[in-house]
């Protein structure tokens, strides 16, 4: 009888632990979320009223779509870096080397409950910008008929390992509307933005040249993951020695490249959470990256059906820090 009281105790205990945690995880996702949202607003807030640009474009199958262009002036320290936002004059390149991108919404809109959770709790999907044309992430799903998912998880991640789900280049799929990336009709997403890590040298002599060490040294690291084969991390917290998800490899390639740029740790590896471009230190998720003090937004990009001439269109809506004069 003894036996059985302290049973139900330490089920009560174990209980009671529980929905501290998911209330506690609860509160403080409504927290992040109401942060992001507000870094959000306050970036388009700030954006001309007129479009610089207005587009008519095709859209894959679908008729046409409207571009308009916005303008967001620099106030920050960090956003007057003197890089523009796009690689060319026409603004159909986003995104400069050693950037990254970050949506908030999953890949699986159709999936009803596992799409809103996963969205508000840790976003949909990041990679870094590494060319004109070139992504790097860390993504995939099982080969089902060929690969086993256990298998995968309680691989130890060496290269070799022969699983599919591995760190990759892609070419740079988000601006544009495809047919294969069509999770949200022809588009990849209809909400994601553009982060930009902070120079960490900015007030030293040569700081453009460090900072282009810095950004170098993260592309390059996430390269090398991809030589190595690094596995998709399935169980996301557990076994990340040569494992990663989207945001983590985001958040552990920058931390590694700082710390051998920065702090002259050539061997560096990060082993658990980064503690850099992750703003809680814990499970990298898009808010993270978002929060963190260690990057700032240089776009938002958020796709909606509105009334234009009269017409109900598809108008994708670009927020962008404004043009500099590079020298």
């Amino acid at each position: 009888m003894r036996y059985y009281v302290k049973i139900k105790k330490i089920i009560r205990v174990l209980l009671l632990a529980a929905l501290f945690g998911i209330t506690y995880s609860l509160f403080f996702t409504v927290y992040e979320n109401i942060r992001v949202n507000n870094v959000i607003s306050n970036f388009v807030e700030r954006a001309n009223d007129t479009p610089s640009e207005v587009v008519e474009l095709n859209l894959v199958s679908r008729g046409t779509y409207i571009r308009k262009y916005f303008e967001v002036p620099r106030e920050t320290l960090n956003e007057k870096d003197g890089k523009n936002v796009f690689m060319d004059d026409e603004k159909t390149n986003i995104g400069q080397f050693g950037d990254f991108f970050v949506t908030p919404q999953s890949p699986f809109p159709t999936v009803f409950g596992f799409h809103q959770f996963m969205s508000y709790y840790y976003g949909g999907h990041a990679a870094i910008k590494s060319g004109e044309d070139e992504l790097l992430e860390a993504t995939g799903f099982p080969d089902f008929g060929n690969e086993s998912l256990l298998g995968i998880i309680f691989s130890k991640g060496y290269k070799g390992h022969g699983y599919s789900p591995v760190a990759t280049s892609t070419d740079n799929y988000w601006m544009e509307p495809s047919t294969i990336h069509h999770y949200y009709n022809n588009f990849y997403r209809t909400r994601y933005m553009g982060l930009r890590a902070v120079n960490p040298f900015i007030e030293t002599d040569n700081s453009e040249e460090l900072y282009n060490d810095y950004l170098e040294a993260a592309v390059n690291g996430a390269k090398q993951k991809i030589e190595d084969e690094a596995l998709y991390n399935f169980l996301f917290f557990l076994n990340m020695r040569r494992k990663y998800y989207c945001t983590d490899f985001v958040s552990r390639t920058f931390e590694e490249a700082f710390e051998k740029v920065v702090n002259n740790k050539l061997d560096y590896v990060s082993k658990g959470y980064a503690k850099k471009l992750n703003d809680d230190g814990f499970i990298t998720s898009v808010n993270d990256l978002i929060l963190s003090r260690d990057t700032y937004l240089t776009f938002y990009v958020e796709i909606n059906e509105e009334e234009y001439l009269g017409e109900t269109k598809i108008v994708e809506n670009i927020y962008y820090l404004e043009d500099v004069e590079v020298i």
